[in-house]
C-alpha cells in the first residue's frame, strides 16, 4: 500500500475521488493547503484523516504517516517542493512544468537520485486513452515509423496571453507527447505566435515532422484536443469531441471508443505505485520532463528570435 499526500490542488481534488476505488494499493492519507477549510474539505472527500497548511508542517508533525507526494501547487512552487519532499525521502509524482527550465530541472532530478526516490512528471497526455491506442499502435508496427504529427489543444481564454509563458507551462505538454511518440528529441524547432496562440514545428529524423498548436482563445467552458498521426504504413486520429479513435490501414477505418474521464488519471497513479514498487523508473520521468523543457525553451528561442533552432552537440543553437 502506497500513502499518499496531495499537496495543492484545491478544487481539482475532486477528480481524485473517482480514481481511488480503483487503485486498492493507494490511500490519500494527507492533504496540504493553507486554506485550513479547503484542506478539510479536501480530505473530506478523500477520506484522508491528516491536514497540514504547509509541506514543512506535515513533515514536521506526520513525517512516518505517507510515503509518496503528488504535487499539484501552482507552477512557482513545485520545484522547492518536489526537492524538499524528495530530501525527506518521499517519492514525487508533480504536475508538468515540474520546473521552471531545464536547469533547475536538473536539481530535482538530483535530489530525488540522491535520495533514492522515484520522481514521475505529470506529462498527463500521454496517459489519456486516445493516446494510449495511438502509441500501442506504433509500438506494434501497425502504422509504421512516424512521419507527421498533428496536435491541436485549444483551451478557453484566460489572462495569459503572453506567448512564452503559454509555451513553458501548456505546450511543453504537448511537446512531451510529440517527443514520446516519435521516440526521441527533435532535431529542429522553429515556433510562431500571434496573442495567446502559439504553433511550434518540431522536425525530427529521418524526415519527421511534429506541429502543435496551442490557443487560449475559446469561449468559457469550451475545449478541445486532437490528435493525427500519418505513418508510414498507416494513420491514425484521436480527438476528445466524441472520446473516439479511428484507425486508418487500407479499407474500411476502425474507430475504437475510448471515454477519457478520469481514466488518465488512474492510469498515472497506477503508472507511478508500480514504478515505487517494483523499484523502477517511472513513465515520463524527470529526465523525459527535462528534455521537454529544454525544447519549450529552444521554442521560446524561436518566438524571439524569429529564427529555427538545430541540435548542435546536445543542445540547441540558431540556424
Amino acid at each position: 500500500m502506497t500513502r499518499l499526500a496531495l499537496i495543492g490542488g484545491g478544487e481539482h481534488a475532486a477528480f481524485f475521488t473517482t480514481v481511488v476505488p480503483r487503485l486498492p494499493n493507494l490511500e490519500f492519507v494527507a492533504v496540504v493547503n493553507p486554506v485550513p477549510n479547503t484542506a478539510k474539505h479536501m480530505a473530506v472527500s478523500l477520506d484522508a484523516s491528516i491536514t497540514a497548511n504547509s509541506l514543512d508542517g506535515l513533515l514536521d508533525q506526520h513525517l512516518d504517516t505517507f510515503d509518496a507526494v503528488l504535487i499539484l501547487e501552482s507552477s512557482s512552487s513545485r520545484a522547492s517542493l518536489a526537492i524538499r519532499s524528495a530530501e525527506a525521502g518521499k517519492h514525487v509524482l508533480v504536475a508538468s512544468p515540474f520546473a521552471p527550465s531545464a536547469k533547475a530541472a536538473e536539481d530535482i532530478i538530483s535530489a530525488c537520485r540522491s535520495a533514492n526516490v522515484k520522481l514521475m512528471v505529470g506529462h498527463s497526455l500521454r496517459f489519456m486513452p486516445s493516446q494510449q491506442e495511438v502509441k500501442s499502435a506504433l509500438t506494434d508496427g501497425k502504422l509504421g515509423e512516424p512521419g507527421l504529427l498533428r496536435i491541436h489543444r485549444w483551451a478557453e481564454s484566460t489572462d495569459q496571453s503572453n506567448t512564452d509563458d503559454i509555451v513553458m507551462n501548456q505546450t511543453v505538454d504537448g511537446i512531451d507527447l510529440a517527443i514520446w511518440l516519435f521516440d526521441g528529441m527533435p532535431t529542429e524547432v522553429y515556433a510562431i505566435s500571434r496573442p495567446s496562440y502559439v504553433q511550434v514545428h518540431l522536425g525530427f529524423a529521418d524526415g519527421g515532422m511534429a506541429l502543435i498548436d496551442d490557443a487560449r482563445t475559446l469561449p468559457s467552458g469550451d475545449g478541445y484536443f486532437s490528435l493525427s498521426l500519418i505513418g508510414s504504413t498507416g494513420a491514425a486520429y484521436a480527438d476528445d469531441h466524441h472520446n473516439r479513435n479511428l484507425l486508418f490501414r487500407g479499407g474500411d477505418p476502425n474507430a475504437i471508443d475510448t471515454g477519457q474521464g478520469s481514466l488518465h488519471l488512474t492510469a498515472q497513479l497506477r503508472e507511478f505505485i508500480a514504478a515505487i514498487e517494483e523499484q523502477r523508473e517511472p513513465v515520463a520521468n524527470g529526465t523525459d520532463g527535462q528534455v521537454a523543457l529544454q525544447v519549450a525553451e529552444a521554442a521560446v528561442s524561436s518566438l524571439q528570435s524569429r529564427q529555427a533552432l538545430r541540435m548542435i552537440g546536445g543542445s540547441y543553437e540558431l540556424v
